[in-house]
C-alpha cells in the first residue's frame, strides 16, 4: 500500500470515527435516561454472568482443596443478585452514584470550611474564597443529595455534548487535514 492509499484509508477511518462519536453524543443528549438505564442492563448482564460462571465452577471444581475457591458459591449469587437487582431496579442503582458523590462533596465542602476558619485564624487574605468556594461545595452537594437521577442525566447530557463537541472537532480537523496534505501533495 503506498502513502497515498494509506493516507486515504486513515482519512476514511477518522471520518467513520468522528461521525460514530458524533452519533454517540446525540444518543446520550437524546436519550439520557435510557441510556442510564441501558448501562444499568449491561452491567447487570455482566454480573450475572459472572455470578452464573463462578457457581458453576464452584460445582464443578474438585474440592480437593475446598477453601482455595470455596468464596465462589457466595461471590457467584451475591453478583447474580445484584445483577437481577441492577436489571429490575436501574434507577435505584443510578441513584446510589449521585448520592455518595453528593456525600463526598458535602464532607469535602465541611473540610474546606474548616480550613478557611483556619486561613482566617491565620490572617490569610484570601480566606472568605475559601469560605465561597466550600460552600458552593456543599450546596452542590445538597443539590445531587436531592435529585440525584436528574444529576445523573445532566452528567450524560454534558457527556453527550462533549463527545458531539470532540467528533465535530475530530471531523474538521480530518477535513483540514486532509485539505492540505491534497495541497501538499499538488505542490511536490
Amino acid at each position: 500500500m503506498n502513502w497515498k492509499e494509506t493516507m486515504d484509508k486513515l482519512h476514511k477511518n477518522w471520518i467513520i470515527s468522528a461521525v460514530l462519536i458524533i452519533l454517540v453524543g446525540l444518543v446520550l443528549v437524546i436519550f439520557p435516561s435510557q441510556t442510564l438505564s441501558a448501562i444499568c442492563y449491561v452491567l447487570g448482564g455482566i454480573a450475572i454472568a459472572m455470578g452464573v460462571v463462578r457457581t458453576v465452577r464452584y460445582f464443578k471444581l474438585d474440592h480437593t482443596y475446598p477453601y482455595i475457591f470455596q468464596s465462589d458459591l457466595m461471590v457467584g449469587l451475591i453478583a447474580i443478585a445484584l445483577g437481577i437487582f441492577m436489571i429490575s431496579q436501574p434507577k435505584a442503582v443510578l441513584s446510589l452514584l449521585p448520592f455518595l458523590f453528593g456525600l463526598l462533596l458535602i464532607g469535602c465542602g465541611i473540610g474546606n470550611i474548616l480550613r478557611a476558619v483556619d486561613a482566617k485564624k491565620a490572617q490569610f487574605a484570601q480566606w472568605s474564597l475559601l469560605l465561597a468556594l466550600a460552600i458552593v461545595s456543599i450546596v452542590l452537594g445538597g443539590v445531587i443529595l436531592f435529585n440525584p437521577f436528574a444529576v445523573m442525566e445532566t452528567v450524560v447530557i454534558f457527556i453527550g455534548a462533549g463527545l458531539i463537541y470532540q467528533g465535530v472537532t475530530d471531523l474538521i480537523t480530518t477535513l483540514v487535514v486532509k485539505k492540505r496534505l491534497d495541497e501538499w501533495k499538488k505542490s511536490v
